[in-house]
């Protein structure tokens, strides 16, 4: 699935090694805070979901760190926005009808008229066309906006449109991470929201109802 591009993106340098520098006895170091582990860590667990009435489709979103909920807009916009500030993560979900057939392309061109997707210098790490959502066509695009300036951050997007019919939808992953020295923390971000939350994203079926659900955000995430 990973191109050779993003395969380059996840291998990281190993520290180089070293003697370690004498420390005077006197002195005390504190040990340093084991960092809280991050929510887009992949385990076996199914991801709590929200199912958004208004557009009919239901979105996985991984569990929050405990007081760093989700905020998901569902009402202010056309689009759904879920964010997470302690993360700087972002997802929008947006679903159009149309008064003709749509395929992928035509999706894309009204995603980007609408301002969902993201701009800027971005480099493609992986970009193919396949069946989603069980008829869809679909394009997924995988890049990031390189970091390469001191204190710069580095960010990756993982972004789908798809047409079925006279409906599309649009996916955009948007997330940051702290300058190059955390290129496999975007990675591995970006993998997992590649394969589980668009991966496990459903849109209801065409005159069906939805199955009963609370329209807010799951326990796990508050």
């Amino acid at each position: 699935m990973q191109s050779r591009a993003w395969a380059l993106l996840v291998a990281l340098q190993a520290p180089a090694a070293g003697c370690e520098p004498k420390r005077d006895a006197a002195s005390v170091v504190a040990a340093p805070e084991a960092p809280a582990a991050d929510p887009f860590a992949d385990d076996a667990r199914p991801l709590p979901r929200y199912h958004s009435k208004r557009l009919a489709l239901t979105l996985p979103l991984p569990r929050a760190p405990r007081g760093r909920g989700w905020r998901i807009d569902d009402h202010t916009r056309p689009e759904l926005v879920a964010t997470l500030d302690g993360a700087r993560t972002r997802v929008t979900a947006a679903v159009f009808h149309t008064d003709d057939v749509v395929g992928r392309a035509q999706c894309e061109s009204m995603a980007r008229a609408r301002g969902i997707v993201p701009a800027g210098d971005l480099r493609t790490l992986e970009d193919e066309v396949s069946v989603t959502q069980g008829s869809f066509d679909t394009r997924v695009w995988v890049s990031i906006e390189p970091g390469d300036a001191p204190g710069r951050t580095l960010a990756g997007h993982v972004v789908a449109f798809g047409g079925y019919l006279r409906k599309c939808f649009a996916f955009v992953f948007s997330t940051e991470v702290a300058g190059v020295a955390e290129e496999g923390l975007l990675s591995s971000r970006l993998a997992f929201a590649r394969a589980r939350i668009l991966g496990g994203m459903r849109l209801d079926v065409f005159d069906a109802p939805p199955r009963p659900q609370p329209d807010h955000e799951t326990k796990e995430d508050r």
